[in-house]
């Protein structure tokens, strides 16, 4: 805190010191005529690197060049839109549209005929076929779309997640983040490093595996360091006073963030290279709010509300250098570190604070990129990635689990002290061919993981409560001859006064070596051609082969196709329609996981109805569970179609896709080895006390969806981008590699919405320019909720998997409950209800940023300018509770109520001093 305050005293004294002169005019603005400003800009290729003698054309009638450094200036033009032309030997000439206000562009150029984000600061619209930057579910944000982002990294990666799921379906917390082309799991640079972001670019791009609606992408693309020397020291603070208490917190805690850092970048000589470096630290105080219910020593239920601290500290450095090596070779090298330590993980809900644990994160990633223009028709860039990671856990306890479904979860954490570490090496090598009408790019993209793992999930045990059928009991609690279904917290009751019928459900533990190591490798090549037939009409095809080991797969070849036509002849209208083929692939989450239980020097062990605690495994014979893959395994195939239009103006574009999918052999596990009659002791197929779970290409798939956006660009106040979405995806694996039916005999009531997936996603975002340059951005993302799964709680058929669904109950039966999908009960009824029925409330972030620049030295040069930027951020302004969890536990006491919810509305205030 004391450097905090320290750091806020000195930028303020900065601004006091200099702000009498905010007023004055330029230098050079001055000795213009009144109504016209001095055109000023730079131009570069696509590794960053100057382009010197660049001709550039202002209005067809005024040309100039550009000096060493790539600036060139046009003095004194009327303040008005303008046409500028560049060109440059063995690149693409380039034409830009300014706008009114403009008075700085910064132009990047590419090989001839491989034009793609011609100006990153550029607002104006882009229409016709050779448009993929804003078409369909594909954005490019830059300029005021960009500056409309989160500076805090955390923030600025939600609302990234958001805008990619939101346009590309899927789950925001699964959405494939890239930064200059490496994949980026864990942090992204900041906010001020990047020259612009694409999100779900050309979907249907040979080069990308993910296919539209059931994944989503962002490629973050950094700033090179520049020929003059510049630099930023910032600020951000946000306290308790501030915030808003969390929704189900009955205290608010201590919440509030502290952010805190610099920036450097300059050339590293006079020309063909340059340097940058970023360092920040963030502290983050938090709390997880724990919402469970739980019995007193006299067995009497009592609510458990517990708001638990749960603080972050957390560093971030970068360092980037390019060199151009020659006048058509640039070599970047980059490298980040970043630390993370949690406090209290995993606690929150019903999960109590003693099964929480402390984490430390680290990364360190290198990265190497070579860019060679061979010609004005060749370009090659090659890339190679070091990654270094790793995860730590320290356990608060580690006594037993106890789950008591639906009510409350104690005991000690669910793993012990164990240990990640992940080394991984990244080879990516492109190259793109440009001739008259062909545009073709093709590379290899190469992944090597080496995983090293302590695992210790489950290796402390676990005893689960999940009811069932009991004795009834008497007035003294004494059991009679009638029997009746009782809730996991009755049957914990009974537990914990030594009644009948209070015996655990089950007990499970994994025991055996804890090590895991593999390699796994992952290869994948494409070739894309885009083919201009006229002027107006664009044909695309591509092929690109993907497969890997561990899980071994073999190699699929996955076609891709598409046209755009524009029917008018200023290409304002474009119609467009795709096909492709995609195909899963599996990281190395499965692959521990195919590990964990597929290896015999790990055993995991369940026993029914244990009568002891304190050696449960000696109660009754142990059930092994173990995982296996069917033989001949492939990957899962997606197919998708899709049409669409787009219409454009200058200031005004409109545009919608109709997308249909279909998806089959996906992974889908069942235990092939399920007890005959329900009876977990009772015969089976196979081997006796044996669950044998089976990794098979089972699982199917269908679904469409809709995509309608709108935009206002290039007016001098307002920019604006909403976008709205109706998803309808059915299958039957709910997207996971693990999931299991609740029966391996039938699959009815599997094929329906997977958990957590939306139905319709209206997202906005945009920036008003007020007067007295003040600037308001807002980010906005609103979906109904995601469906979850109702359960019964116990495992009704013995196959050891506590997802058994209730079944509707017969006219007149006692215990029946009633919900809005019909009275339902947990054994004994008729038919089966469908998975995932359950729907969490509408979900709503609305996010609003305010802010000020200060130009401190007004008098000096565009490049030696020195300003001071005032922001205030809230992050949920509306205080709406979104909701996470929601019972679906049968009779439980939080069925079909939310228990958890996300942070309540959050605010800090920022300070960005920039030389």
């Amino acid at each position: 805190m004391k450097t905090t305050v320290t750091a806020a005293v000195s930028l303020a004294v900065l601004a006091i010191s200099h702000g009498s002169t905010a007023l004055a005019q330029t230098a050079h603005e001055a000795a213009c005529p009144q109504g016209s400003v001095n055109l000023s800009g730079i131009v570069r290729d696509s590794t960053g690197a100057s382009i010197e003698a660049a001709a550039i054309t202002l209005d067809d009638s005024k040309d100039t060049q550009t000096a060493k450094d790539g600036r060139f200036t046009f003095h004194c033009v009327a303040a008005r839109s303008h046409h500028l032309r560049i060109t440059a030997e063995s690149f693409a000439t380039s034409d830009l549209e300014l706008a009114a206000n403009r008075d700085e562009v910064s132009v990047t150029l590419h090989p001839a005929q491989v034009q793609q984000d011609v100006d990153v600061n550029s607002d104006g619209p882009t229409h016709g076929v050779d448009n993929t930057e804003n078409s369909g579910s594909s954005r490019t944000l830059k300029g005021d779309d960009l500056k409309a982002l989160a500076d805090d990294p955390d923030d600025l990666l939600r609302q990234l997640q958001q805008l990619a799921a939101g346009s590309g379906g899927g789950s925001p917390s699964s959405t494939i983040v890239t930064v200059d082309g490496f994949l980026s799991p864990t942090n992204l640079p900041p906010k001020s490093a990047i020259a612009y972001i694409r999100v779900n670019p050309d979907p249907f791009s040979a080069e990308y595996q993910e296919p539209p609606y059931d994944g989503a992408r962002v490629e973050v693309y950094t700033k090179p360091g520049g020929q003059q020397y510049h630099g930023a020291l910032f600020m951000a603070y946000g306290g308790s006073g501030l915030n808003a208490r969390d929704p189900f917190s009955t205290s608010k805690g201590k919440l509030g963030k502290q952010r805190y850092g610099f920036e450097l970048s300059g050339p590293i000589r006079k020309q063909g290279s340059d340097f940058s470096l970023a360092l920040q630290h963030r502290e983050i105080q938090n709390v997880a709010v724990v919402n469970a219910v739980s019995l007193d020593d006299a067995g009497n239920q009592v609510a458990v509300n517990q708001t638990v601290p749960t603080p972050q500290t957390q560093w971030e450095g970068s360092a980037r250098v390019g060199w151009q090596l020659g006048p058509k070779n640039t070599f970047i090298a980059n490298y980040t570190v970043f630390q993370k330590e949690l406090t209290n993980v995993g606690v929150g809900g019903t999960n109590l604070a003693e099964q929480g644990y402390n984490s430390k994160n680290y990364e360190h990633v290198v990265r190497f990129t070579d860019v060679t223009t061979v010609s004005s028709k060749i370009m090659h860039e090659g890339r190679i990635q070091f990654r270094w990671a790793g995860n730590l856990f320290y356990p608060a306890s580690t006594a037993p689990q106890l789950q008591v479904s639906g009510a409350f979860n104690g005991g000690g954490a669910p793993l012990g002290a164990q240990q990640m570490r992940d080394f991984s090496i990244n080879i990516v090598d492109d190259a793109i061919i440009t001739t008259a009408k062909h545009t073709i790019k093709f590379g290899t993209d190469s992944r090597i993981a080496r995983e090293r793992q302590t695992i210790l999930q489950n290796a402390n045990g676990s005893f689960t409560f999940g009811g069932g059928t009991a004795p009834v009991l008497d007035a003294n609690g004494n059991p009679t001859s009638a029997t009746e279904t009782i809730t996991a917290l009755e049957q914990y009751r009974r537990a914990k006064l030594g009644l009948a019928g209070g015996a655990p459900t089950a007990y499970s533990v994994v025991t055996g070596s804890p090590t895991i190591n593999y390699t796994q490798l992952r290869l994948n090549f494409f070739a894309q051609d885009d083919w201009k037939l006229l002027p107006n009409l664009k044909v695309s095809g591509g092929l690109r082969l993907q497969t890997q080991n561990h899980p071994g797969v073999a190699p699929v070849l996955l076609p891709r196709a598409g046209v755009a036509w524009s029917p008018d002849k200023k290409q304002n209208w474009t119609l467009r329609a795709h096909a492709g083929l995609f195909a899963s692939r599996f990281g190395t989450e499965d692959a521990t996981e195919f590990e964990r239980l597929g290896n015999p020097v790990r055993q995991s062990l369940m026993v029914y109805s244990p009568t002891s605690y304190q050696s449960p495994l000696s109660s009754s014979i142990p059930i092994r569970t173990v995982r296996t893959i069917v033989p001949h395994f492939i990957p899962a195939y997606f197919s998708e179609e899709a049409v669409g239009f787009d219409h454009g103006s200058k200031h005004f574009s409109v545009g919608g896709d109709f997308y249909f999918f279909r998806l089959w052999n996906e992974p889908w596990t069942r235990n092939i080895n399920t007890p005959l009659n329900g009876d977990p002791y009772g015969p089976r197929p196979g081997a006796a006390n044996l669950n044998l779970l089976q990794t098979q290409n089972s699982g199917l798939g269908t679904g469409r969806a809709v995509f309608a956006h709108a935009s206002l660009q290039g007016f001098k106040a307002i920019n604006l981008f909403v976008g709205y979405v109706d998803l309808y995806l059915l299958d039957s694996a709910n997207n996971s590699t693990f999931d299991q039916p609740q029966s391996s005999t039938s699959n009815v009531g599997e094929l329906t919405k997977r958990t957590e997936q939306p139905s319709h996603i209206f997202f906005a975002n945009g920036t008003v320019h007020l007067p007295y340059k003040i600037d308001l951005s807002n980010e906005t993302s609103v979906r109904d909720g995601g469906h979850y799964n109702i359960t019964t709680g116990f495992d009704n058929n013995g196959d050891g998997m506590f997802n058994d669904r209730p079944t509707f109950a017969r006219p007149g039966d006692p215990n029946g409950i009633a919900t809005p999908f019909g009275t339902l009960v947990s054994t004994g009824g008729t038919g089966v209800l469908k998975r995932n029925l359950g729907q969490i409330p509408w979900v709503a972030y609305v996010d609003l940023n305010v802010s000020r620049g200060f130009t401190l030295n007004p008098h000096a040069d565009k490049d030696h300018l020195r300003t001071l930027t005032v922001n205030v951020r809230s992050a949920n302004v509306l205080n709406h509770m979104n909701a996470l969890q929601v019972g679906g536990v049968l009779g439980s006491p939080f069925f079909m109520t939310p228990y958890a919810a996300d942070t309540g509305r959050r605010i800090e205030f920022g300070l960005r001093y920039s030389f």
